[in-house]
């Protein structure tokens, strides 16, 4: 019973338990994949205009929506009495999770050194690769590999958001944040750059850092 409050009352930590559920879906990682796939063509969605559109401006949408809030940060500082302001507090919570999540956890610590090799890479698939488990260290790829999802990292991190909201808009705000998020990993399962696990191992990290990051920066500082 108290475990069902605290989820209620935190819908960060529920969301977290939820996308913990969904990494056990290992198995549906290849045939998920494998409704995208054309044996003696590949992943056809791979090269779709509109997909590559989405996968190359999609990291600079949201590090631009950053850069909107710190312009709002400084313009706070010149002008205390802006209706829309940003705190020093926010701003810190804003970048800590933005360095933290999809930049150092993700960009440097695991895609480089994880070696799991992409959908398009495995034998499955036309390669030379295996498919391995997300949990599992592997040396099918050198670097830019599989696990996890940078895409759908950067897009989850827009959950961050929900934390600065008000009470009552905060689990509409951290589900727009989680759809945001599967909708652009959803892009790169399509286009064969990655299986489902990663991209929900992307969004558990992230949002993890985010409940972390909002504990340590944002509990003194009004909704």
């Amino acid at each position: 019973m108290q475990t069902m409050r605290v989820l209620r009352d935190h819908p960060a930590r529920a969301a977290a338990v939820f996308l913990l559920a969904l990494l056990l879906l290992t198995p549906a990682d290849v045939p998920l994949s494998q409704m995208f796939y054309r044996a003696g063509v590949g992943f056809t969605w791979s090269a779709d205009g509109l997909l590559e559109f989405v996968r190359a401006t999609i990291p600079d949408l949201v590090i631009g929506t950053f850069a909107a809030c710190l312009l709002l940060w400084i313009a706070s500082l010149l002008n205390p009495r802006l209706p829309w302001r940003v705190t020093t507090p926010q701003i810190s919570f804003l970048a800590t999770t933005l360095i933290v999540g999809p930049g150092l956890i993700i960009e440097t610590l695991l895609k480089p050194n994880w070696g799991r090799a992409r959908p398009k890479d495995i034998s499955a698939f036309g390669g030379e690769a295996a498919y391995t488990p997300p949990w599992q260290m592997a040396h099918e790829c050198d670097h830019n590999c599989s696990f996890v999802s940078g895409h759908a990292a950067i897009a989850f991190w827009m959950t961050a958001y929900a934390f600065l909201l008000p009470p009552r808009w905060r689990t509409a705000g951290l589900l727009a944040g989680l759809l945001f998020g599967f909708a652009i990993g959803a892009v790169r399962i399509v286009q064969g750059a990655h299986f489902f696990t990663d991209v929900v191992a992307a969004g558990l990290i992230v949002l993890v850092v985010n409940e972390i990051c909002a504990a340590l920066f944002l509990t003194r500082t009004p909704a």
